[in-house]
């Protein structure tokens, strides 16, 4: 099912507020052999997949990353400054893009920098955003893929999971001039604050597993006590993921093997919400280049000082994340 009727746009963060080479080293291993490969064995590439990154990005990793995208035809980089401004970003890039192309309604997805989903989710996820639109509910609309596999990449085991609000493949369809990007809301809460605005709502259920969502050492969702991979490995339910299994995503086993070889970093703290480490650093960052823009010489001195303390604290929390 090709997206025709609307603009079908996947957004993705990667490492933004991060400048720890060490963390790139390993998530970057995830990006290539995971995720990449996920979105180019897509049966529909009729989606743009917007990468968003931190315009400072260390620049070994800013090469490797490069390298790995440069042969995605549908792949379009974006850079920003803030964790904060990531939202804002894909907002501002949908509007466009639909303008350019005449489009009057953009389908929002997302997916995280070290996951999966199957080769024809988006294929599916397109089909269903047409018949909604078909059927008059082009207003608003939700899509979750609800079926999928908790992994961990490390020991290629892994256990069937429901959720009715998963992050991966959540997908938001919204008139153009009103984008609010499938961010707007948190994963969980999407569904609720939609479904009073009178929007559509549909689960893809059934037994299809639609995604895989890996566990390691840092991941965002880590509290650092491991509970997460030990599910994995001791579920009562848990399996081996198969070759086919992987093919289904578009991995290659051999390197699924390579990076379960590399082995996992340590991290000198727990790596949970991660994503929003510092963001309040980056609001008052904000607020203190407002005031500077109209403050009197002596008061720009000041705030100048409190502005590179700020900045300072701001890279430190994104340093120093893995051991080396």
């Amino acid at each position: 099912m090709a997206a025709t009727e609307f603009l079908h746009v996947l957004s993705t963060r990667v490492g933004i507020g991060v400048y720890d080479e060490g963390w790139f080293d390993y998530r970057l291993r995830l990006f290539e052999s995971v995720t990449v490969p996920s979105m180019a064995a897509q049966t529909s590439q009729d989606f743009t997949w917007l990468l968003v990154v931190d315009a400072k990005m260390p620049p070994r990793a800013r090469s490797r990353f490069d390298a790995v995208v440069a042969p995605l035809a549908n792949v379009r980089v974006r850079e920003v400054e803030f964790k904060t401004d990531f939202r804002g970003a894909v907002v501002e890039w949908c509007q466009a893009e639909a303008a350019r192309r005449g489009l009057s309604r953009v389908l929002t997805s997302r997916l995280d920098d070290d996951d999966a989903l199957r080769v024809d989710a988006f294929e599916r996820l397109q089909s269903e955003a047409a018949d909604a639109i078909a059927a008059g509910h082009s207003d608003l609309a939700v899509f979750s893929l609800n079926l999928g596999c908790m992994w961990s990449p490390s020991h290629r085991r892994g256990y069937t999971r429901y959720h009715d609000s998963h992050s991966l493949g959540l997908s938001l369809l919204e008139p153009a001039e009103a984008v609010e990007c499938v961010y707007s809301r948190p994963h969980r809460e999407i569904k609720q604050r939609y479904a009073p605005r009178g929007a559509y709502i549909r689960g893809v259920d059934g037994g299809t597993r639609w995604w895989l969502y890996a566990a390691h050492a840092i991941a965002d969702s880590d509290k650092g006590d491991g509970a997460r991979r030990d599910k994995i490995l001791k579920h009562r339910y848990g399996y081996h993921l198969d070759d086919d299994l992987l093919a289904g995503f578009g991995l290659d086993p051999a390197a699924v093997a390579a990076l379960a070889e590399a082995g996992e970093p340590t991290p000198t703290a727990p790596t949970k919400f991660l994503s929003l480490r510092a963001m309040e650093t980056e609001r008052r960052i904000k607020a203190l280049r407002t005031e500077l823009a109209g403050a009197s010489f002596l008061r720009r001195r000041l705030l100048t000082q409190r502005l590179a303390r700020l900045e300072s604290e701001r890279e430190k929390a994104g340093s120093g994340i893995v051991t080396r």
